[in-house]
Order: structure tokens, then sequence, then C-alpha cells
């Protein structure tokens, strides 16, 4: 029995023994298992510090994102107020813009270079053969008369070229740089060959119209010619007064009772660089060939060329506007002068 009892015990205890290292065994695995476990989260850490990377990165360009975001709402901010002030500087400058056309200098240049008060008669420079034909057509060539006053210029429609022109650019006339009084080419240049077709800026309405269109509309009371001063470098006589003439007759068909007055060219300065094709003895001839125009016309010659003529034919350095030709607002003044003190009054 003690034998059985051993055997039995020896049992027992290799039963314990192999339980017992089974439980090993298991709590060794157990703990691989946990170890393994514990070592899956380092692989999930390097994804996880990507992740963190490009969670950096992410934060990065979201903070760009965000920064360009602020920068974009902060930048129409800070345009806003740039934006506003070109809103807000018209309504502060718009006055500035608009002053100068009501201006004073602009608006009583006129009355300032052509007073009201009476004005003496402007000297001339007339050489004897000039005077000679002026003498030949005394109802064609106005004579000296009283001064017929700032009324009479307000009359006056002017059309011409670029010598004309300035009427407008020095604000000569009523209403200044706005006046209604001038009829030129939008290129301000107008020459006596193209007058009959011509178109001028019409004044009332700003369109570019034909010159006998125009007479048609307005009908207006006085008209002053002074064309030609291109044409002498290239037109004959026969030439020049055709077309003067056709233009004389074309106005007195679209507007009978308009008065018109066929002004002198003006001469031009020693200083004027195209000499060779226009110059004073060209210019003293194509006077003539007016003045006889307007005779055959019934319509009026005003001689002003011998008001702005030195002793020696010559346009003052000190008249025109630096070019040698076109008038200064001195010499605009003797013309317009010239006109009130040479009246055509019926």
């Amino acid at each position: 029995m003690k034998s059985v009892f051993n055997q039995d015990g020896l049992m027992y205890k290799a039963a314990a023994f192999a339980i017992f290292v089974v439980l090993v065994v298991l709590i060794v695995l157990i703990s691989i298992s946990s170890a393994n476990d514990d070592g899956i989260p380092q692989p999930n850490d390097t994804q996880s510090t990507t992740a963190q990377g490009d969670g950096t990165s992410g934060d990065t360009t979201a903070d760009l994102i965000t920064s360009d975001s602020t920068e974009a709402t902060s930048a129409p901010e800070t345009t806003a107020p740039d934006t506003t002030a070109p809103e807000t500087a018209p309504e502060t400058t718009a006055p500035e813009t608009t002053a100068p056309e009501t201006t004073a200098s602009e608006t009583t240049a006129p009355e300032t270079t052509v007073p009201s008060e009476p004005i003496d008669v402007p000297v001339g420079n007339t050489p004897e053969e000039i005077a000679a034909y002026l003498a030949e057509y005394p109802d064609t060539v106005l004579g000296v008369t009283e001064d017929a006053g700032q009324e009479y210029i307000d009359k006056l429609t002017f059309l011409g070229d670029s010598t004309t022109y300035g009427l407008i650019h020095y604000g000569m006339l009523k209403d200044g740089r706005n006046t209604k009084q001038v009829w030129t080419p939008a290129s301000g240049t107008l020459t006596l060959s193209q007058a009959s077709f011509a178109t001028i800026v019409y004044p009332e309405t700003g369109e570019e119209i034909t010159i006998v269109d125009a007479v048609t509309r307005s009908q207006p009371e006085y008209l002053v010619i002074t064309l030609g001063v291109n044409g002498v470098s290239f037109m004959d006589e026969d030439y020049f007064k055709s077309e003067y003439k056709k233009l004389v007759e074309s106005v007195q068909t679209a507007s009978p009772d308009t008065k018109i007055i066929c002004q002198s060219i003006f001469p031009v300065a020693r200083s004027y660089e195209l000499l060779d094709s226009i110059n004073n003895d060209k210019i003293d001839a194509a006077n003539k060939w007016i003045c006889e125009v307007a005779a055959d016309c019934g319509v009026k010659y005003l001689d002003t060329n011998s008001v702005l003529r030195d002793s020696e034919g010559w346009l003052p350095e000190e008249y025109h506007n630096g070019d040698g030709m076109h008038l200064a607002t001195n010499s605009f003044t003797l013309e317009l002068n010239n006109l009130r003190t040479h009246a055509w009054i019926d």
C-alpha cells in the first residue's frame, strides 16, 4: 500500500508539475504575446510620427492657408481704404475738375483782352503796293469806324484754320474756351483747297459737319473767314481764287443774310522755319486775291495783316506763340480790336 501511495504521490506530483509547466508556458506565451502587442505601436509610432509630421505639415499648410486666408482677408481690409480713397477722392476733387471750367480767368479773359470801353484804332504798317490795291475797292474794304464794342465781337462767327483756332485756345471770345463762335476742324487745320468738303466741329452739338451744313443750321449774322495760309505754298492765283470764291458763294447760298467778312492772311515771323514754302511775299499776293474775290462776291474784306506786321513786313517775334506763325494773345487782341474799329455796320 505504501508503494502504491508513493507511486500515486509521484503521479500527483508529476501531474502538478506538468500543470505548472503548462501554466508557465502559457504565462510565457501570454507574456510574449503581450510583449508583441506592446511592440506593435512602434511601427504605428513611426506612422504616428509620420502622421504627426503630416499633421505638422498639414498644420503648416493649414497655417499657410490660414495665413493666406488671413492675408487675403486682411488684404481687402487693407485695400478697402485704398479702394474707398479713390471713391472719396473724386468727390473731393470734383470741384477742382469743374473749377477750371468756371474759373474767372477763362470766363473773363475775353473781357480783359477785348475791353468794353472804347479802344484806339490799331496802327498798321501798310506798304504802298498794298495801300494801292485797297484803294481800288472802297466798297469792299472795311475802313475805320467808331469802336463797335464787345457787343459787335459777340455777334461774329469765325471760320478758319489753325491761325483761328487760337481764339479758342486762349479763351479770347465770349465764354472763353467754351465759345461757340469759332468753327475749325477737329485737327485745327483747314486748307482752302479742302474747304468745300472738309468738316468742322459744330460747337452747338460737337458734331463734325461741313461748313455749308453749319451755315445752314446756324444762319450766322456775321461770318469772318480767315483762310489760305496753307494754300499759298502750292496754289496759283486761279486755283486759289476759284476755291475761295466757291466757299464764299456756298455760304451765300446757304444763308443769304449772313454778312461775310474775308479777313486777310496774317504775316509770318522772320523765325518761321518754312519760309521757302510760306512767306510774306506769297501771303501779300494771296491777300490781294482775297480782296478781289470779296469784291466779285459783294462781301467785305478786312486788312488785319497790316496791323500785325512790322515796318519790314514781318510778324514781330513777340506776336507769335513760338513757331513764327500762330498768334499769341497780344496779337489776337490786335485782331479783335481791328475788327471792332473796322466794323461792318449798316
